[in-house]
């Protein structure tokens, strides 16, 4: 009787429990969620924008109400984030609107069918912009500003391209220029072709105000000859510049005997155009002599001397010298 008694008790409880959760899962409650949004193109050719009125940063506050079983259900989901998509929540048509979130959520994959309300969403809105996304193709222009070449300057490959809103499309005047580091062309020989990769593209000549554009891909390969026809210019005395770092200066005096601090018999050989900048003035050439840490715990007695700051194209003969150098371990300061 006693056992009867008991096993009677565990299925009354057992029952009691199914029914509570079951009516624990249909009781209708609310919650406020805060849930990452991403607007996404969903693979079509459009750009969109947020118009200068909306201050958005992609997080809303939800709202939701529905049975207890429902919204949890929902809440995961919604905690890793909605994506709305044009064409699907979001209208593609090009254009300035505004956008309903309240009413694109509900239209979302994960609230579509989840039996759960949408009561309110903070911001209610935002203003976007939307247009369709055009392809331009731009020839390159490659500017070797200062640089006398020979034969044809060559941009691989010969035009780049543009990705912008339709709306700027028919008024486009833009240029694509690529311009080459000064410093790629110091070690080229005069009159043999040479091949320079990932030259960068910079876009000149954009509208006022342009959004959504991009440039597909910014980097080109420039082929290029620099003029053969060289002159040559015999330097005057060049000072010499001893250059160490900071920490070395403080540790260490450094000098060069009076004999050797200037150095003569530099001849310069280079294009027309880069050696009469020289003569000009416009560029000066420096003697350096560059001592490491290492040089200097070494006991360095010569050190070479180089011809620096020199137009592309231009060497020097020599390129090259030794002078000596005296170096000696400044005294430590006593101790205050």
């Amino acid at each position: 009787m006693k056992g009867e008694t008991i096993r009677t008790f565990l299925i009354v409880t057992l029952v009691t429990l199914l029914v509570w959760l079951f009516a624990e899962s249909r009781t209708l409650r609310a919650e406020t969620l805060t849930v990452p949004v991403e607007i996404s193109q969903g693979g079509r050719a459009l750009v969109f924008r947020l118009t200068n009125e909306s201050e958005w940063n992609s997080v809303v506050e939800v709202e939701l109400s529905g049975p207890t079983g429902k919204l949890d259900q929902a809440r995961g989901p919604l905690l890793d984030g909605v994506n709305l998509e044009f064409g699907v929540e979001l209208s593609s048509d090009p254009g300035t609107r505004s956008v309903d979130l309240r009413e694109a959520l509900r239209r979302s994959d994960v609230l579509a069918d989840s039996g759960v309300t949408v009561r309110r969403v903070i911001p209610e809105s935002i203003e976007i912009q939307v247009d369709r996304l055009e392809s331009v193709m731009v020839p390159v222009e490659v500017q070797l500003p200062g640089v006398d070449t020979t034969g044809a300057v060559n941009a691989e490959p010969p035009e780049v391209e543009v990705r912008l809103p339709a709306a700027f499309v028919k008024d486009l005047a833009v240029h694509a220029v690529a311009k080459v580091d000064p410093a790629r062309l110091a070690n080229l020989r005069p009159g043999r072709r040479t091949e320079l990769s990932q030259v960068a593209v910079e876009l000149t000549g954009l509208p006022q105000g342009i959004w959504g554009m991009r440039l597909v891909d910014p980097r080109v390969t420039v082929s290029l000859a620099l003029r053969a026809e060289t002159q040559n210019l015999l330097l005057p005395e060049l000072p010499v510049f001893i250059e160490m770092t900071p920490a070395d200066v403080a540790a260490w005096q450094v000098e060069i005997p009076p004999e050797d601090r200037v150095v003569s018999g530099v001849t310069l050989t280079g294009p027309g155009a880069a050696i009469d900048r020289i003569r000009r003035n416009e560029v000066r050439p420096r003697a350096v002599v560059s001592i490491s840490t290492e040089d200097l715990e070494k006991g360095v007695e010569r050190a070479p001397v180089e011809i620096v700051g020199l137009p592309p194209g231009v060497v020097a003969d020599p390129a090259v010298r030794q002078v000596r150098v005296i170096a000696k371990r400044r005294p430590a300061e006593p101790a205050g």
